[in-house]
């Protein structure tokens, strides 16, 4: 038998299993709302893709930390570093020294490869990276973790430009993603942050507690998180614009769902505003509304 001919039986054995399969689904990007799965992802050709857009946000994130592979603190390393918040924090693949157990291995491993201390690591431009957001996002436009980083990256500069390119960004992301959570919270951040626009901002907000709401038991921890932001945003939007009834509906509305949140519940205590003639003192920087 010739080497071309086992090769080629193999591939076509591939082929006749992706195109006969129809239950197969995307485990590193899934859809965000999926019955069943579609003939174009349960394909080769979409394994491939969603594969290769994995590989891309893994190889943006090495990049982006200067070449050093991280992984998510344990919560017992989260308190021991006493960053037990809630939050989700990195730490490098590579221990150090003082605590590998390996000894000498481990010595060999930090003077071959990338490694350093999370505190004190370099980070690289995100700007730089760009390409790679828009390449993964086409590979995969049901990865909404690429659009709303891509969006950050994007909008880094804080100009009118970069604000429309990210909001342009995060609309092709919705309509590639309708039902997600975290593309409406991101798009409403910057009407609110950016474009002062808070009505605007406030229907994003609703759009992205109406789809919590209605997967809230299948939410990933990034979308529950985007929700919980949703709720907070959405508060302090009806605060700012003096809808007290809705303001009092949405918070009562969020703690049911997040009845351990802090911040809900100080929306709707009384404000200070400070006089328009106050000037705070110097090293003191002031958040009263401009006039």
């Amino acid at each position: 038998m010739r080497p071309w001919f086992a090769s080629f039986m193999a591939l076509s054995l591939m082929a006749a299993i992706g195109w006969s399969t129809t239950e197969v689904s995307p485990i590193t990007n899934p859809r965000i709302r999926r019955v069943q799965t579609d003939q174009g992802d349960a394909s080769i050709t979409g394994q491939f893709q969603t594969s290769v857009s994995a590989w891309l946000w893994n190889y943006t994130e090495v990049y982006f930390h200067n070449g050093i592979k991280l992984r998510r603190m344990s919560e017992s390393e989260k308190k021991a570093n006493g960053l037990d918040d809630g939050q989700t924090h990195g730490t490098p693949v590579i221990p150090s020294a003082d605590k590998d157990f390996r000894s000498v291995f481990g010595d060999v491993e930090r003077s071959v490869n990338a490694w350093s201390i999370a505190q004190n690591r370099k980070q690289n431009d995100p700007r730089q990276c760009l390409p790679l957001f828009r390449l993964m996002t086409w590979l995969d436009p049901y990865f909404v973790e690429g659009w709303t980083t891509g969006a950050m990256v994007i909008g880094m500069d804080y100009t009118p430009e970069s604000t429309q390119k990210a909001k342009t960004f995060l609309r092709e992301g919705l309509r590639q993603n309708p039902d997600c959570v975290d593309i409406p919270m991101m798009f409403g951040m910057l009407e609110a942050t950016r474009e002062k626009e808070l009505l605007k901002a406030a229907r994003f907000f609703k759009q992205a507690v109406k789809n919590g709401k209605a997967r809230f038991e299948v939410l990933s921890e990034n979308e529950r998180s985007a929700l919980q932001s949703s709720y907070r945003w959405l508060a302090l939007v009806y605060r700012n614009t003096g809808q007290t009834g809705k303001l009092n509906d949405i918070v009562q509305e969020g703690m049911q769902l997040f009845p351990d949140d802090l911040v809900m519940p100080s929306t709707i205590r009384p404000s200070i505003v400070p006089p328009k003639d106050y000037k705070p003192p110097v090293g003191v920087t002031s958040r009263m509304v401009p006039k």
